[in-house]
């Protein structure tokens, strides 16, 4: 090859995100989780950008008639789309842009529609401008995702939903819609008013065989009702210098768009943005060709490894991007089993959880590095799953079941002030449903809200023929302390051993606790800038980040946990089972007592 896709690059004391997100990232240990390449710079961007440090004033500095040139050009070559120059605003990134495109096309209280899973920046874009999340789910067939465009048709006809965040080519899943696809997802959301935010940041990154399809060219009447969001920043790997081009044919959205983003004082870009966004597009073109074959190769690599070694591992056809995403739930291991065996050999993925529950037991690869790094992942992913096989057959395989109505509750053996070891049997229940409710640690906020609503309702559910017990990540020994102020019993799970037995997960981060939560929307959907002003919330966040809650010793206490809400019968059969989704998401009260009753 004439460029050098082999050499690893070094990027520890650099100031890397990926790298310095990861104790002990080296050469040997690179991660391939963030969508940067570990490839060195195209020598046309790097000798641009060194001619402007030596030779320019390093000033306030406005695209030129040569750059938007640059942009149109790669556009009309690479798209087959004939962009004009006023179409064209300039912002940090995509994801900045995002951020200002739904404060121009949507008002606060307004829905967004998402099709997950998805990249994880969008459902913060949504929720920090005030608006609400409307989930459409892609179908997996096998590997291979499609749009449910039943379900995502329903969706745009609500009349809160004024906006997509659309992704084409669609990260994490890697497709790059077909024509007809896009055209069925246009004509949804122009029959139905909802503006159409196109991320296309991988739109250059097509594999062999692969075509893609700039949204706007479906139709005409599309043009006036998209923003297309683009960047050389994924192509060349120019994150760092912070430059996208967003293109906006409809005069009025791009008017909004601009004073949006003037508001935010987010209206210019770097010196160095211009030069090298010029460069690549005017004289990168066959560097980006051999880039696509290097990520094709090894993502041929991956599929053959896995189906060497591993193949009950779906890999999903790459069809675009260099992220390629895998199946891995068949491996059995839970996400969270995974993540740590991951950790602790050296591999540094992107887990499918933080693209949304549907992405819970994937995982996605970043195979923008040189084929060894790659290699050494595979190999080390390798000797993982090797070792975890090890230790089941000597130590049998852990028990893991989310409990669902019908199951059978086996080995609940539990600490708490009266006692180590107990264990909840049917020769134990003396003829009661039991409800055991899932909560956080004991001086957590949250839980302690909690532990008075059953205070409350305990009395009610006992005379209903069911008793509590109350699950807390807190010591039993600290539970001792304080279970005289409870008619039910406290049970402490400090290693929530309880929790990992029964797939009681934490959210992905502090803003999964919260978003769809009914008290949350009904805030977001005025300001959510409100929520610092109410008292006591600097209290309550507090709490989601940190551990010392009211003085309370902690022990492995997970600040993301959710709740969980399971009934069984005196044949210890489940007759209720509710995982909550939110901190406040409380099981239904009817069908609460259905489960009492069995």
């Amino acid at each position: 090859m004439k460029y050098d896709f082999t050499t690893i690059v070094d990027r520890s004391g650099c100031g890397s995100s990926k790298w310095d997100a990861v104790k002990g990232a080296s050469t040997e240990w690179v991660p391939l989780s963030v969508a940067d390449m570990e490839f060195v710079t195209a020598p046309p961007i790097r000798e641009a950008l060194r001619r402007v440090a030596d030779e320019y004033v390093l000033g306030y500095t406005r695209p030129t008639d040569a750059y938007y040139e640059a942009v149109c050009s790669w556009m009309r070559r690479r798209h087959d789309f004939e962009v004009k120059k006023e179409w064209i605003v300039n912002t940090p990134g995509v994801v900045n842009a995002l951020a200002v495109l739904i404060d121009a096309n949507t008002k606060p209280g307004e829905s967004v529609l998402i099709l997950t899973p998805v990249y994880y920046p969008f459902d913060i874009t949504v929720v920090s401008k005030s608006r609400k999340i409307v989930y459409s789910r892609l179908k997996n067939h096998d590997g291979h995702y499609e749009i449910d465009f039943v379900d995502l048709e329903r969706k745009a006809k609500r009349k809160d939903v004024t906006a997509i965040l659309f992704c084409n080519p669609h990260n994490p899943v890697g497709r790059v819609w077909t024509r007809e696809e896009l055209r069925r997802v246009a004509d949804i959301c122009c029959d139905n008013g909802v503006f159409i935010i196109d991320d296309e940041i991988h739109n250059d990154l097509i594999m062999p065989g692969h075509e893609h399809t700039v949204t706007a060219n479906v139709s005409d009447k599309v043009k006036d009702n998209i923003a297309v969001c683009t960047a050389p920043s994924k192509t060349f790997n120019l994150a760092g210098l912070q430059c996208s081009n967003i293109i906006i044919p409809n005069g009025a959205a791009r008017t909004k768009t601009w004073l949006c983003a003037m508001w935010n004082m987010d209206t210019s870009l770097n010196i160095f943005a211009y030069t090298a966004c010029m460069a690549a597009y005017n004289e990168c073109e066959e560097w980006l060709e051999e880039l696509i074959g290097v990520v094709h190769e090894n993502a041929k690599l991956v599929k053959d490894f896995m189906a060497e070694y591993f193949p009950c591992v779906r890999v999903s056809p790459l069809e675009g991007t260099y992220l390629i995403w895998l199946d891995m739930r068949r491996l059995g291991l839970t996400h969270v089993e995974m993540r740590k065996m991951l950790e602790k050999h050296g591999i540094f993925l992107d887990n499918g959880e933080v693209f949304g529950i549907a992405g819970r037991g994937f995982q996605r690869i970043n195979l923008a590095c040189p084929k060894t790094t790659l290699l050494k992942a595979l190999e080390r992913f390798k000797e993982g799953m090797e070792e975890v096989y090890a230790d089941w057959k000597e130590h049998g395989r852990p028990y893991h079941k989310t409990l669902k109505k019908g199951d059978r509750l086996e080995g609940f053996v539990y600490d708490s002030a009266y006692g180590t070891g107990r264990e909840l049997t049917e020769a134990t229940s003396g003829g009661k449903s039991t409800l055991l409710v899932f909560s956080r640690y004991y001086g957590c906020d949250i839980a302690v809200l909690m532990l008075k609503l059953m205070k409350v309702a305990a009395p009610v559910l006992e005379k209903a023929g069911c008793r509590v017990k109350f699950i807390l990540q807190t010591d039993a020994e600290v539970l001792k302390k304080v279970q005289k102020d409870y008619s039910f019993e406290l049970i402490g799970d400090p290693r929530a051993k309880l929790y990992d037995r029964y797939n009681v997960f934490e959210a992905k981060d502090t803003l999964g606790l919260v978003v769809g939560d009914k008290l949350f929307d009904k805030l977001v959907g005025k300001d959510i800038k409100k929520l610092l002003h109410i008292k006591g919330f600097e209290k309550f966040a507090g709490s989601l980040v940190s551990s010392d809650a009211e003085n309370v010793p902690q022990s492995g206490a997970r600040q993301n946990q959710l709740p969980a809400y399971v009934i069984v019968n005196d044949k210890m059969e489940v007759t209720y089972a509710h995982y909550s989704r939110t901190i406040a998401d409380l099981p239904d009260t009817r069908a609460l007592l259905r489960g009492i009753k069995g």
